[in-house]
């Protein structure tokens, strides 16, 4: 019976020393390694969870973001603004890269009114005359991968945030 033509070949297997010492590597640590990342993971250190939640106030805590600094794509993520009130008429200011990263899945309470100039997102709201402090909930979905810086405006507060976007 005639040997397969892979047993025929003759020429002698080319061994890496770097791939070699890879295998080792990941024969030793590899399942150390896969455990911290799945301990990383339920922590929430690539999205919603302890290790991702962020929040932050302007110096004179008039406006505050609070939201998920690291993110999946196409995940839901959900960003809370509350601004004090100062006036009848609030107006939100949402810049930088918001409206190429972003797609708003919800909005609450709906706005008033709402426009885009020079690539903002602008958020009108005539909320019922009460003193304290006004909550907008965006449901957005991320739509590009890497970091964004946004910009955010509640009259003369202003904010300036950043988001990781994973695959």
């Amino acid at each position: 019976m005639p040997k397969p033509a892979s047993v025929h070949n003759k020429l002698p297997v080319k061994e890496s020393a770097k791939w070699l010492t890879f295998e080792y590597i990941m024969q030793k640590y590899g399942g150390m390694a896969l455990v911290i990342i799945v301990m990383m993971g339920l922590a929430g250190a690539f999205s919603d969870g302890r290790l991702s939640s962020a929040r932050i106030s302007d110096p004179t805590h008039r406006l505050t973001v609070e939201y998920e600094s690291q993110g999946r794509i196409d995940s839901d993520m959900n960003i809370k603004i509350e601004t004090a009130r100062h006036g009848e008429n609030i107006t939100l200011t949402l810049g930088g890269e918001w409206m190429d990263a972003n797609e708003i899945t919800s909005l609450y309470p709906v706005a008033s009114r709402m426009s885009s100039r020079n690539g903002e997102l602008i958020l009108e709201f005539h909320p019922a005359a009460v003193d304290g402090r006004f909550a907008v909930w965006l449901g957005v979905t991320p739509r590009k991968i890497g970091k964004h810086v946004y910009v955010l405006h509640s009259g003369d507060a202003s904010l300036r945030f950043s988001q990781l976007i994973l695959p």
